[in-house]
This record gives structure tokens, sequence and C-alpha cells, in this order.
């Protein structure tokens, strides 16, 4: 009868309409009226991400649900590490010398990135007797803020070899980024990958490589996360990219192409998706139910063995 006895019940297998793996961009009102836009990344198997921006135009990644952090953080933690990589990204900086000339021409424009000063310090770490090497921030200058005649001279005295300043004329189409710098606590890659760690985990990193580890781990490697090769279409197609039908982890392009595709929408420059639009959903057949069950089956029996 093409029917399986379950647990003593006859039971038949149907298909099932679900929602394709791929992105998915959606927007909802705040209370207040502000619209705010969020796109969900839904793998085959792995981790959910999310973007989202909130009523003061912050950009917002969430992981699983969970913990929210700052999008430029999570640039940060994938390798774009200084302010001045994630404004080149969406091509926001200008660079100048940090020259006295230079800075006085420039008076009256907006820092787009962290004056800091760096030095290297030697400490003895307590617990092995070793002298560690560690890298120190002192942030001299905040973004955003407008160049004068004393910030010149404390420019100039943090031996910065080049500032950068916000691109003039800019349309207010990537203030976000502006606005999300502002949030943002990190500085380095470190900082950051430290950060989402304690974020997900609600502990800090045990040592360095494992807080690198975790968002490797979680979207980029092909045993934990898998786009699918629908997913991988859907999202080739929707954010225009060309990667290749066998890459079925996030890349770095995907996640930077996602938030360029928000900032055009909350620029009214592109559309939203409709989820219950059936172009939006795949039918997972009888085989495909079966296989899925089967090899928890199968993986639970391998553990007992």
């Amino acid at each position: 009868k093409g029917t399986f006895v379950i647990n003593g019940a006859e039971r038949v297998i149907v298909s099932q309409l679900h929602r394709s793996p791929g992105v998915f961009f959606g927007q909802s009102v705040h209370p207040n009226g502000t619209k705010i836009y969020s796109a969900r990344v839904i793998p085959f198997k792995g981790a959910w991400m999310e973007f989202a921006t909130d009523i003061n135009t912050v950009m917002y990644a969430y992981i699983d649900r969970k913990k929210k952090f700052p999008v430029t953080t999570l640039l940060r933690a994938i390798g774009y590490d200084t302010d001045k990589a994630i404004l080149n990204i969406f091509d926001l900086a200008d660079e100048i010398a940090a020259n006295r000339d230079n800075l006085e021409n420039a008076i009256g424009r907006k820092l787009a990135a962290r004056v800091l000063r760096s030095w290297l310090e030697d400490f003895v770490d307590e617990d092995t007797g070793e002298v560690v090497t560690i890298e120190r921030n002192e942030i001299i200058l905040e973004r955003d803020v407008v160049l004068d005649e004393e910030n010149i001279e404390l420019i100039l005295e943090s031996g910065t070899d080049v500032v950068v300043l916000q691109k003039e004329g800019i349309e207010l189409d990537y203030s976000i980024i502006y606005n999300t710098l502002q949030k943002d606590t990190t500085n380095t890659e470190m900082d950051a990958v430290r950060y989402i760690y304690k974020q997900l985990r609600g502990a800090d990193a045990p040592d360095d490589d494992t807080a690198r580890g975790i968002i490797e781990k979680l979207f980029f490697s092909d045993k934990r996360y898998n786009l699918g090769e629908v997913g991988r279409y859907k999202i080739n197609r929707k954010l225009e990219l060309n990667s290749s039908e066998d890459t079925l982890v996030l890349t770095k392009e995907d996640i930077i192409s996602i938030v360029k595709y928000l900032v055009s929408l909350m620029n009214q420059k592109a559309d939203i998706d409709d989820i219950d639009h059936l172009s939006n959903r795949r039918v997972r057949t009888v085989g495909e139910q079966l296989f899925a069950q089967f090899g928890v089956g199968l993986a639970r029996m391998a553990r007992t063995i």
C-alpha cells in the first residue's frame, strides 16, 4: 500500500511545502512609524544569520536569533579589521596624509575613522612567567568629530600617518554605516571576535584561536553550514553574484552584498520579498523527507555503536 507502520500506526508520507533556503528581505513598521528593514539568511542546515536596521538607523547582525551586535563588528571579524577597510567596502572614505598643510585644508570636515595611537607593551604573564607583547590602542579622537585647530594638534602629536575623512557630498545612502561605526565599540579584528564570542557563548573566550574559530565554524565550514544548491542559486540570483554553485557556505561577498542591498532598501531603491509567494517556497518530496529521517536514525545508531 506504500504505507509505513510507525509506532503501531499506519501512516503515509506526503510531500511538504517549505521555505526555500536563500536570503529574504522584509520590512516592518516600528510603533513610532519608522520603517525597519531586515534580511534573513536561511540555510539548508546551520545557524541563521539576520541583519536588521533599528529606529536610530544603525544596522545590527543577529546570529541564531540570539544576541545582536553592530554589523561593523561582524565585518571586522571576517577580515575587514580597520575602520578604513570597512569604509572602503562602501567607498565612503577619503584618505589624506596627516601633515599640517593637508589637515588645515580639511578644517570643517568630519572624521570617518577613529584616530588611534597604538603602541606595544611588554608584560609578564603571571601563569606562565613568559614575557608577552600586547598591542594597546588609545583613542585620541572619536569618529564624527569636526576637524579644528585643536584637533589638528592632537592628530600631529599622535604620530598617525594618515587620517580618514568622510567623503564630501555623500548622499544619505550610507549614513547608516557611519552611524553603525559610532555604535561599534571594537577597534581591531581581535576585539571583534572576542566580543562576538562573548555574545554567543556568554563567557570570555579561553584563547584567541577559539574566538576566531567561532564564526568560521558557524558560517564558513561545510560541516556545520549548508545553503544547499537551491540556497546558493537563490542568493546568487537575488544579490547578482556569481559564486560557483559548489560553494555551499556563506562567503564574505555574500555578507557585504546583503548589507549593501539593505542600504538600497532603506533608500527605496530595491524591493522586499513576499515570503508567501510560491517562488520563495519549494516542495520537499517524500524521498527527501525519508532521507532526512533515515539520516537521524543512522546517526543515533552510529553513536550507540
